[in-house]
């Protein structure tokens, strides 16, 4: 199976490798625990090599895919409390903003509760944003804070010659800005409109100051409604 950032092969009924895996992301994975997402089992290193810098991939429980289209009605809101709470331990907790939260980075592990996974793009909360260098996750997702400095820093290495392209970065600092804690909030508005509405958001639906109040009235739970709204607001969003 191919994932955003690496390979996931099942060798067991419970177990699959997941490769690509930096030992950044692995150490994200084991700080954030087994109550937040599916922690590695092992690490796989290169010969001769210690796991702090030779983590090449990992060994993990192998969890069920999340699809709200899955999701009863009735059983929504239940879901969305349980989504609130992965992201409270996750920030409160075990000190991490995970950078990535949509639909796809939830799952189901063998004990019926949700996990949230793919470190790739994740951060601990306290280290500075320098430090951090990453170029996946999903712009769909993005706060329009977060997608304007994308494109600052975009026309920037263009401009210096440090990014190809395609605005992937060929040297220190990522194109896509350090995620912050509200971005992961607003990050899971969007997931949560993509659940009740049953459609995925568009490339430039939500991450750009204007929103359409049409879309948001297709959340028909007034509660998840009024708390989206109100995340959009504190991104400094218009609701048209």
């Amino acid at each position: 199976m191919i994932g955003t950032t690496g390979l996931f092969y099942r060798f067991s009924t419970h177990l699959v490798y997941k490769s690509n895996v930096t030992p950044r992301e692995a150490r994200l994975m084991e700080s954030a625990g087994s109550s937040v997402t599916l922690p590695p089992i092992s690490r796989v290193v290169w010969k001769g090599s210690h796991p702090a810098i030779g983590t090449k991939a990992i060994i993990m429980e192998l969890g069920r895919k999340f699809k709200s289209r899955e999701v009863p009605p009735e059983n929504r809101r239940a879901v969305v409390v349980e989504m609130f709470r992965l992201l409270e331990r996750l920030h409160n907790d075990a000190g991490i903003v995970h950078g990535d939260v949509k639909e796809g980075n939830f799952l189901w592990g063998r004990d019926g509760k949700l996990r949230i996974v793919d470190f790739s793009s994740a951060r601990f909360i306290t280290e500075g944003k320098a430090g951090w260098n990453e170029s996946f996750a999903t712009e769909a997702y993005f706060s329009p804070a977060r997608m304007r400095k994308r494109e600052e820093a975009r026309r920037e290495r263009e401009r210096s010659g440090r990014g190809d392209r395609n605005g992937v970065v060929l040297g220190e600092g990522g194109v896509v800005p350090a995620p912050t804690v509200f971005d992961d909030y607003y990050a899971l508005a969007v997931t949560l409109w993509g659940m009740y509405s049953g459609k995925r958001p568009g490339k430039r639906q939500f991450n750009q100051k204007t929103i359409w109040r049409t879309d948001l009235a297709e959340v028909e739970d007034d509660m998840v409604r009024a708390w989206i709204k109100k995340v959009f607001k504190m991104a400094g969003c218009r609701l048209l």
